[in-house]
């Protein structure tokens, strides 16, 4: 992994600030409080985002609602740029959506999706996704040298518990109480199953019991089923002996309604034939009567409607000729009305209302004498047409009276031809009273033997009502018989399906039971191997990858402690609880006594030492070519700062950045960036 740029946007002391970096030696220099650990929590945050060691209100510039961090680094020839924000709320400062680009394509990610994505970059183990910080990149990449100070001054028990996390070898510490766990619901398992399977004699005694009653329900049911057969088909002849009856009551009952109908009927027929008789001496009498009076009326002219439709005709035409003698003398007088106007206006007019000339008297003559020979002549018109629309109206009148008359006539003319049509009607009506007569007489003879003929063929079945009854009736008791004999057999079904239900729910209990009784032996095998063997392997087994850890990393410390502090005088080496004991002149020395030097010496050996057994131990990580250092050389005298140089030649990383305001620093590391802070902010100065 190699960092390029890093952009900082209200993060602490920076409000806009970009840094390029480089591989080889990088030192951040500057005096304190100038910025320069900043940067390395602003990559700390990039990477990882906010967490309790690092929240969001140590990072955000006070005064400041928005901040970012975008960090651009490269990867097995693969560029990669993050970006992570800030915000801040009513109450805290929380993370805001990020995104990454790989290679230049942009992805948009939340603070999680981001996290989990830069673990699978640099491959490190995925259980560090829910974890607060990322220990395998704080004690490989970045750690402030008083955070080291601070594993060795802490108590043995913690020390041991951060290694084991660091190394991943609290895995074995969790197996061992998994395990315990895992026994312990082993024990507990094998004591339910044995109460559980207790009672397996007895049931399997229950069992026996009830595949004995089973049995014993399926002979009674099969002593049912001929009984209910038997009764099965009595029922069938029954109801067969019972529909034919019942068609025979049904064919007499029909006869009844029949003879009934036709009684009817015969009494219908001679009540029409007693009216017959009596409309054909009316009819008679009628007829008589009407021919008398038809040879008082006069004779029928058919001539009468002719006249009269040539009488409506002239009314007509003489209508519309007093609409038309009306209309003109309308249109006459208008004129005449016209004239008088014109003879008015004129002789009162004293200039022309066209050329404004003036009118003499002559002129004005001129035009009334005009208009008084047309109003003449229109007087004399309208007398003619008066006249005439008189006269009109003369005739039209004789023409209505000469209607009327021919009108009354042609009415009584109307009424001997009615008279005439109704005395053809009563002849044709007397003869169809005589044919009418003699046909109700057949139908009453005929009627009457047919009645006869229905009651002689009914005297047959007397007793076919009561016959039926008691056919019924058995019927009845015979179906009860058989109701009874099959809720028993429907009983003993019902019976012998919860039976045989219970039974294979019993056979399945207790083979469940005597698989569970095998079974037991099986999980206290497993107890006693996971007891004696398994858990004394875990032991075993972290305790080598202990020894090989402790070796390497006393080993280490020594190497890094030799090239930092005289070895003749002062010599370091780690307990079995990784404890660093400090001899000096054969004499121990606890950490706290030692100088300010020796102390910083003993914390960064440690430091690196951590650094290359990780990466030894975990070699497929990403960041094992990036070292961070954070005010390393705190308390150094100057000849240490010297030895400086050969630590980072050493070290032979692919970039190292350091933070450190000593200057020596500076003519032994390939580039140096330094940091002046003024007005609450941070700049780079030359």
């Amino acid at each position: 992994m190699l960092i390029k740029t890093i952009k900082l946007n209200n993060i602490r002391s920076y409000k806009e600030y970009e840094i390029s970096l480089s591989e080889g030696s990088t030192l951040l220099s500057g005096n304190i409080g100038s910025g320069k650990s900043s940067i390395f929590l602003a990559i700390d945050f990039a990477l990882f985002g906010i967490s309790r060691d690092l929240p969001g209100t140590a990072l955000l510039r006070n005064g400041e609602k928005e901040g970012s961090v975008e960090l651009e680094f490269e990867l097995n020839e693969t560029n990669y740029s993050i970006k992570r924000g800030l915000k801040r709320g009513p109450s805290s400062v929380t993370q805001d959506t990020g995104h990454l680009i790989v290679n230049g394509e942009k992805t948009e990610m939340t603070a999680m999706e981001l996290k989990q994505k830069i673990i699978e970059i640099l491959n490190y183990p995925q259980e560090l996704l829910t974890k607060s910080k990322s220990m395998v990149y704080h004690y490989t990449v970045y750690s402030p040298q008083e955070k080291m100070k601070e594993i060795l001054l802490s108590k043995k028990e913690n020390r041991l518990e951060i290694l084991r996390k660091v190394f991943g070898i609290d895995k074995y510490q969790r197996v061992r109480k998994n395990s315990e766990i895992f026994i312990t619901a082993l024990k507990q398992k094998s004591k339910e199953i044995a109460v559980r399977i207790a009672d397996l004699e007895q049931r399997s005694a229950e069992l026996s019991e009830r595949k004995e009653r089973q049995v014993e329900i399926s002979q009674n049911i099969n002593e049912l089923n001929p009984q209910i057969v038997i009764l099965e088909e009595k029922i069938k002849n029954k109801k067969e002996l019972n529909i034919h009856l019942e068609e025979k009551l049904k064919e007499s009952l029909h006869i009844k309604h029949e003879i009934e109908k036709k009684k009817i009927f015969l009494e219908h027929k001679n009540s029409e034939q007693n009216q017959l008789t009596r409309d054909l001496e009316n009819n008679s009498k009628e007829l008589l009567s009407l021919e008398q009076e038809l040879k008082e009326l006069p004779m029928f002219d058919p001539s009468l409607e002719e006249k009269i439709k040539i009488i409506n005709q002239n009314i007509s035409q003489l209508k519309d000729q007093t609409v038309h003698f009306e209309k003109k003398i309308s249109e006459l007088e208008t004129k005449k009305h016209v004239h008088q106007k014109l003879s008015n206006d004129i002789t009162n007019m004293e200039h022309c209302p066209v050329c404004t000339q003036d009118v003499n008297e002559d002129h004005k003559q001129g035009v009334s004498s005009k208009a008084a020979r047309s109003i003449e002549e229109l007087d004399i018109e309208l007398r003619a047409i008066k006249k005439s629309l008189e006269e009109n109206k003369i005739t039209i009148e004789s023409k209505n009276n000469e209607k009327t008359t021919t009108e009354k006539i042609f009415q009584s003319q109307n009424i001997v031809q009615l008279k005439q049509r109704d005395l053809a009607n009563k002849k044709t009506s007397l003869s169809s009273f005589n044919e009418r007569i003699q046909k109700t007489k057949l139908e009453i003879s005929q009627t009457s033997k047919e009645i006869l003929d229905l009651e002689s063929k009914n005297k047959e079945n007397p007793e076919l009502e009561k016959e039926i009854k008691l056919q019924k009736e058995e019927l009845e008791n015979i179906i009860q018989s058989q109701k009874e004999l099959e809720i028993k057999r429907a009983s003993l079904t019902s019976e012998q399906n919860t039976l045989a239900t219970i039974i294979l729910k019993m056979e399945e209990e207790i083979k469940s039971k005597q698989i569970a009784k095998e079974n037991i032996a099986k999980l206290m095998q497993l107890k006693d191997w996971l007891e004696k063997q398994f858990i004394n392997m875990t032991l075993l087994m972290e305790k080598s990858i202990m020894l090989r850890v402790h070796s390497e990393l006393e080993s280490l410390i020594q190497k890094w402690f030799s090239m930092l502090v005289d070895a003749e005088t002062v010599k370091i080496r780690i307990d079995e609880e990784f404890t660093p004991i400090i001899e000096q002149n054969g004499h121990e020395i606890e950490f706290p006594h030692l100088s300010g030097g020796e102390k910083t010496a003993a914390a960064l050996s440690y430091r690196l030492a951590l650094n290359q057994v990780i990466n030894t131990l975990m070699s497929t990580i990403n960041t094992k070519d990036i070292l961070m250092l954070d005010e390393p050389t705190d308390g150094f005298s100057q000849e240490q700062l010297s030895r400086m140089r050969n630590i980072l030649e050493d070290l032979n990383t692919k970039q190292t950045i350091i933070v450190s305001h000593d200057p020596m620093i500076e003519s032994f590391v390939d580039k140096v960036i330094r940091l002046e802070k003024t007005e609450y902010s941070t700049k780079t100065t030359k």
